[in-house]
């Protein structure tokens, strides 16, 4: 039985001082991962965002892989569902 694909898209804070673009590169790098950019945030801010794709059985927990990265402050998934 075919269930499909599982989308989580994310929002991922950087530490102050993290390498913007050394913590897109190792995002990037994470198994699974769809799609990751840098983008304005609020007050001159930037941050990283991702999305990451599993098959449905999986259970991939995408949220604590990216927390674990180095560099990463904050992590807020903004999105789970079903893409086919």
């Amino acid at each position: 039985m075919f269930l499909g694909k599982v989308l989580t898209r994310m929002k991922v804070f950087p530490e102050e001082d993290a390498n913007l673009d050394a913590l897109l590169a190792k995002i990037k790098g994470i198994d699974g991962n769809n799609t990751a950019k840098i983008e304005d945030y609020v007050f001159g801010a930037k941050i990283i965002i991702a999305s990451f794709v599993c098959e449905d059985r999986a259970a991939v927990d995408f949220e604590e892989r990216v927390r674990s990265v180095e560099g990463v402050s904050e992590v807020q998934v903004e999105e789970v569902g079903l893409i086919s």
